[in-house]
């Protein structure tokens, strides 16, 4: 199959984007070695093992991870983390999320919200790959190629077992407090920034960083917190190949970090909304039947097309919404009145607690709200668009 110009490639996905970009497998391209392959393929389908744990226990691996740090791809050992998270993900059946534009303007305008349990905090596939609206207004740095927007990350949700080898010498006991006896439940996150503006499609930029939660009822900002002082402290050398982010680079992820957190949390409430998409399978469909030539185009076609499902409010706004506002006027003490000038009212998450006793918990969401919008837009409503 012909490969597709590089204008066609720049915006897309990092899943989508470097399987169209090199004609084949990212995992098939890195792993030059056959044995080194097989000895990795069961392990990329299982969510019992971690990636640190692939790169620690699989022979071979530690070694090529080793000789990637410093590549282009990232700050560290971005080039074998990527192939990982690719390969996982196709290991997986390629799932795939893309946050709406709506839903992106609505969760950044959103909090987290004090006390909202960790619990919450959970993917609903063991490997998933967030494709974010763009413009993201999220970057990552690059210390080769500068910033990057963000356009999504991969992200794996695994478990370590109690007394686990993982947690030796990795430093991270003792900054996180973690309890060795205890089974940890890790999130790991492999960010991807775009290469639009850059030399090409492969000229892109990832972070990795890994959360463990042990403890459900924990405050989610508390857990945050805690681990982004983690990625700045000296601890982090102790993991192979890894070297301390400047302060800025830290500030960028957490950012994404927090952004991402939003979106698994919309992903855990009651009434989330979703629809797929199956732009690939719908042109595979195409192909039967078709001569040379048709199908020759379809292929084309194909080359950037991928499934996924797209979540977030897809037939109404917040504008289409009769949300409670505030009273256009107040009253003064001198008889007048004064406007309350137009303005978003932040959303956040909440803890909502039911059943009896109130022993139960889900999560809620007050979303973002515009107040006066009247004086904002008239009386004149936002068109709906439907998804196609």
């Amino acid at each position: 199959m012909q490969r597709p110009p590089d204008s066609q490639l720049m915006s897309l996905p990092h899943p989508v984007r470097v399987d169209a970009a090199v004609g084949r497998p990212m995992e098939d391209v890195v792993l030059h070695n056959d044995d080194l392959r097989e000895r990795l393929g069961p392990h990329l389908a299982s969510d019992e093992v971690s990636t640190e744990w692939i790169i620690n226990n699989v022979p071979g691996m530690l070694e090529l991870t080793m000789a990637s740090v410093g590549t282009p791809a990232g700050l560290n050992a971005g080039l074998v983390m990527l192939m990982l998270a690719r390969g996982r993900l196709r290991a997986q059946g390629d799932p795939m999320l893309q946050v709406a534009e709506s839903l992106h303007a609505q969760l950044a305008a959103t909090d987290l919200g004090s006390g909202l349990p960790a619990g919450f905090f959970r993917s609903p596939y063991p490997m998933v790959y967030i494709e974010l609206a763009r413009p993201s207004g999220l970057q990552i740095f690059n210390r080769a190629s500068g910033l990057h927007e963000v356009e999504g990350a991969y992200i794996g949700s695994y478990r370590i077992p109690p007394h686990s080898e993982q947690h030796k010498g990795a430093g991270r006991v003792e900054h996180l407090g973690l309890d060795i006896a205890r089974e940890t439940r890790v999130m790991e996150l492999t960010i991807t920034g775009s290469p639009v503006g850059k030399d090409n499609p492969l000229d892109d930029a990832s972070v990795d960083i890994s959360l463990f939660i042990q403890d459900d009822d924990a405050c989610l900002e508390t857990l945050l917190e805690r681990h982004i002082a983690y990625y700045r402290s000296s601890a982090v050398n102790a993991q192979p190949g890894f070297q301390i982010p400047e302060q800025t680079e830290t500030d960028l992820a957490a950012a994404v970090i927090r952004q991402l957190a939003k979106v698994l949390l919309y992903l855990n409430l009651p009434d989330v909304e979703q629809a797929p998409l199956p732009e690939r399978s719908r042109l595979e469909q195409r192909l039967r039947g078709l001569g040379p030539k048709k199908a020759a185009r379809i292929k084309r076609r194909m080359a950037t097309a991928y499934d996924r499902i797209v979540i977030g409010p897809s037939l109404r706004t917040n504008l289409d919404a009769d949300p409670a506002q505030e009273p256009p006027q107040d009253p003064t003490q001198n008889g007048t009145a004064r406007s309350v000038r137009p303005h978003w009212r932040r959303g956040h998450f909440r803890r909502i607690r039911y059943g009896e006793q109130l022993s139960e918990s889900r999560l809620g969401w007050i979303r973002p709200v515009l107040v006066n919008r009247e004086d904002a837009f008239g009386t004149v409503k936002a068109k709906p668009y439907l998804m196609r």
